[in-house]
């Protein structure tokens, strides 16, 4: 007897002359997608959208230039209708086909190929120039594709020359040595494959010197201390450190603070940026030997082309060589904390000596050597209390008789967790996890102490109430939570940070932020706005100052992580009363917390039919964020899933 090669769906079939039984194995088959449809197209990139087909667990996108055999394939989950495919080139034709694909991996029919050409290389529009002082501009524009590189042309008005400038990465270049009260033209091009033609000549004016007085800034960074370690975010009464929770007293209180990536160095570039890591594109930390990772402005330079003194003192991280901007250089990210080695000024130094005390006392130094007359800027920044935890010795032991802060939820988590949660992030036991809390306490304590000596040097010198005076920390630590001990993570003990401000004349005293969520991203444009220099230069955070006087706010907001050691991809969506987390894994990998009735992040509620929209309505959030912000692509695919899945 002959059976058909076809495939039979989900059947038992019994042939009795035979004394034959065939099990067939379930098969699913689905249509190919509905309204495939092609939109936003640019010299480098399309978007692409299709309807939802019932029953996809995932949907595979290929596509190749039309001249091309080899097709590229990208799977997305099953939730996806939208892709936006990149990197391509400019005036050429791509074919684009998608299919939905079963739970079973099988592949159901792709679409009809849809033909989409590119576009040629533009011309940049909406050139400006902003940011003028007596020397220099900031000249920003608008392009079709920000891959590409431009160059800028400018000259005197009325002279016939050009000064040419090339291969610029990004949208925005700062013009210095200009000569003051100069009106200048300028013009701006894009390189794609060939070079688009030069945009319309805009004009502006250099000013002559303008005063900044009474806007010094002091930025002061911890580095990996939580949210709740200070008097002012109900810490422990033992941790007195009331130079550090006097800014938040005296000044405001963001209590809702968060990373938009919680690693030492991309929220370092996203602090000086004003920019999330996918932008900005300092993902990971780089190397020791790594030159500089950031194309983008940062915001000392600007602050530098507007008459302030700048200086780094401590860890920068993102690079120890001197960067841009800074008139100033001492930088070290050693894990030895004494007699280490630090950057000055480009000559590699030892200084002897706890980094905590040489840290505070070069920032005395900077202090001393400002030019009368001009504003100051200074990053002040502690490496404490990063691990390997050395306190100074006279912090060592100085908490041995103190009850340490202990998790009410020590215990990992047993249901509806991500599959790789444990695989290299153990908190270890709670004996260790005691003499850990004892440590970060003791280093933290040499913060406070000599960010003392810091503050009173501002006072003796008549400049405490002239400064703006911003402490924070680049990210958070989960300190055995779900029986973890990291950063990296989406869990708000990982990305929640501190964020306190002092400036006497703008902010009252005791001022407390707590239905406003703010973000690392949102320091440089709060330290512009307060120099008085427009944001112009493209940055994504927004101005604490105007969250403060209710002209701008956040209520929800976007973090992300890259792919690193066990720990996938990560996007999420936090807002004041829920936290939505996707993991990018082989399979879906989702976490939906109630913050209202579980803020400490107990109960997965993704697998509970009772937030089922609820749940939707996040992963749309989800979408039209990382639109917003430009966040189109992942990383790579972790090969997880969620473990114990268990309807709540």
């Amino acid at each position: 007897m002959h059976l058909s090669s076809n495939r039979l769906a989900g059947c038992c079939i019994y042939l009795p002359l035979l004394f034959i039984s065939i099990q067939c194995a379930a098969f699913c088959t689905l249509p190919a997608p509905n309204s495939l449809k092609s939109e936003a197209i640019a010299s480098c990139q399309f978007t692409i959208k299709w309807k939802i087909v019932a029953g996809a667990a995932s949907y595979h996108l290929k596509y190749k230039k039309t001249a091309s055999s080899n097709w590229t394939v990208v799977t997305l989950d099953g939730t996806t209708t939208t892709y936006t495919v990149t990197g391509l080139q400019p005036e050429t034709s791509y074919n684009v086909k998608v299919a939905a694909v079963c739970a079973n991996k099988d592949e159901g029919e792709y679409t009809l190929p849809s033909t989409v050409k590119t576009v040629e290389c533009s011309i940049p529009y909406n050139v400006q120039a902003n940011a003028i002082s007596a020397t220099s501009a900031a000249i920003s524009w608008s392009a079709i594709c920000e891959q590409v590189s431009f160059a800028i042309k400018y000259r005197k008005l009325g002279t016939s020359g050009w000064e040419t400038i090339s291969n610029i990465n990004t949208s925005s270049y700062v013009l210095t040595g200009l000569n003051p009260n100069t009106s200048y033209q300028i013009k701006v091009s894009a390189k794609c494959i060939s070079k688009s033609p030069y945009s319309t000549a805009v004009t502006f004016t250099t000013k002559g010197a303008t005063s900044s007085k009474g806007r010094n800034v002091l930025l002061i960074i911890v580095d990996d201390a939580r949210f709740d370690t200070y008097l002012a975010n109900g810490g422990p009464s033992f941790f007195l450190d009331s130079n550090i929770s006097r800014i938040a007293t005296e000044g405001a209180n963001f209590k809702q603070s968060f990373a938009a990536l919680s690693m030492c160095a991309p929220s370092r570039a996203s602090i000086v940026t004003g920019l999330y890591p996918h932008i900005h594109g300092v993902t990971d930390n780089p190397p020791t030997s790594v030159s500089d990772t950031i194309t983008n402005i940062t915001f000392p330079e600007i602050l530098h082309n507007n008459g302030y003194y700048t200086g780094l003192i401590g860890k920068y991280h993102i690079s120890q060589n001197p960067q841009p901007g800074y008139d100033y250089w001492l930088e070290t990210h050693n894990n030895d904390y004494t007699d280490t080695q630090y950057n000055l000024n480009g000559d590699i130094i030892n200084i002897p000596g706890h980094s905590t005390d040489v840290i505070a006392d070069s920032a005395i130094g900077f202090l001393n050597k400002v030019p009368p007359g001009k504003p100051f800027f200074l990053w002040f920044a502690y490496h404490a209390p990063h691990t390997p935890l050395i306190p100074r010795p006279q912090d060592d032991g100085l908490f041995d008789d103190n009850t340490m802060p202990f998790p009410n939820n020590f215990e990992p988590y047993s249901k509806n967790y991500p599959q790789f949660l444990y695989d290299c992030h153990g908190a270890g036991s709670a004996e260790e996890l005691t003499e850990f809390y004892k440590g970060y306490f003791e280093m933290l304590n040499g913060v406070s102490e000599t960010m003392g000596k810091v503050l009173d040097q501002l006072e003796n010198m008549h400049l405490l109430d002239s400064t703006l005076i911003i402490f924070m920390s680049d990210n958070g630590y989960l300190l055995g939570e779900h029986h973890l001990l990291e950063k990296q993570l989406a869990y708000d003990e990982s990305m929640r940070i501190p964020i306190f401000m002092r400036y006497p004349a703008l902010i009252p005293a005791g001022t407390k932020v707590q239905n406003q969520l703010a973000m690392n991203i949102d320091i440089a444009p709060t330290i512009l706005d307060f120099a008085g220099i427009n944001n112009s230069f493209g940055m994504q955070g927004i101005s604490l100052l105007k969250m403060l006087n209710h002209t701008a706010e956040r209520k929800e907001l976007l973090y992300e992580f890259y792919n690193k050691e066990c720990v996938p991809d990560i996007r999420s969506v936090r807002s004041l009363d829920y936290k939505y987390i996707k993991y990018n894994c082989s399979e879906l990998t989702e976490e939906f917390f109630n913050l209202n009735n579980d803020p400490e992040e107990n109960i997965n509620q993704i697998n509970n039919p009772d937030y089922t929209s609820l749940v939707q309505q996040y992963r749309t959030k989800l979408s039209y964020l990382r639109n917003y912000y430009q966040d189109f692509t992942w990383d790579s695919l972790y090969q997880c899933s969620l473990s114990n899945p268990q309807r709540v």
